[in-house]
């Protein structure tokens, strides 16, 4: 086994990053819902433009950004920064800013990969291979928008969710060290 690998599997503080991920998404899925219902009445006069099911639209907003983004912050506050209680408010504000930063990298991965696929579909149906190196740097912009509208206007969240998971380590103690990549390098 690798250390990397042994170190994963040794890691603690599981339970207390995947709340605070898990409340990211809760939160990021309710604001996604409200703005795509918000974003629909303004379409309800003169009929949507967009012949797709709501499903599917907000689906691939949840899939491709909110999902994404709560892994990241859990791998934030589990493996690469976790909060613990002996921490001051500013390096809690910081490791929050690096689990808002690994939710972001991962958007843009998501997001750029699948913009990809759909690409190299549309493209392999229409049989123009030849703009493959267009699409592809056209889905890499769209990963890089989607990857930092999502570390903007969630980074406030996360560094909430970060401030709440301080207040509650301090409260509940841990048995063990908790200690991430940042604090052993």
């Amino acid at each position: 086994m690798t250390a990397l690998a042994h170190r994963v599997v040794r890691q603690r503080g599981f339970l207390v990053a995947l709340a605070a991920a898990f409340l990211v998404l809760v939160v990021l899925v309710v604001q996604s819902l409200l703005t795509f219902l918000v974003a629909q009445l303004g379409y309800s006069g003169g009929g949507s433009t967009r012949d797709l099911p709501w499903w599917t639209l907000y689906g691939r907003q949840v899939l491709t950004v909110s999902v994404p983004f709560a892994v990241g912050v859990l791998l934030g506050f589990w493996f690469i920064a976790p909060v613990a209680a002996e921490l001051r408010l500013a390096h809690v504000v910081t490791r929050s800013l690096l689990a808002a930063v690994a939710g972001a990298i991962l958007v843009f991965l998501t997001t750029s990969v699948v913009e990809a696929v759909a690409a190299v579909q549309a493209l392999a149906e229409q049989g123009e291979l030849a703009r493959l190196g267009d699409e592809t740097a056209r889905a890499i912009g769209i990963g890089l928008a989607f990857g930092a509208q999502a570390l903007v206007s969630a980074t406030p969240l996360v560094i909430l969710a970060g401030i709440l998971l301080w207040n509650w380590v301090e409260r509940h103690p841990s048995r063990h060290p908790i200690a991430g990549i940042v604090d052993t390098a």
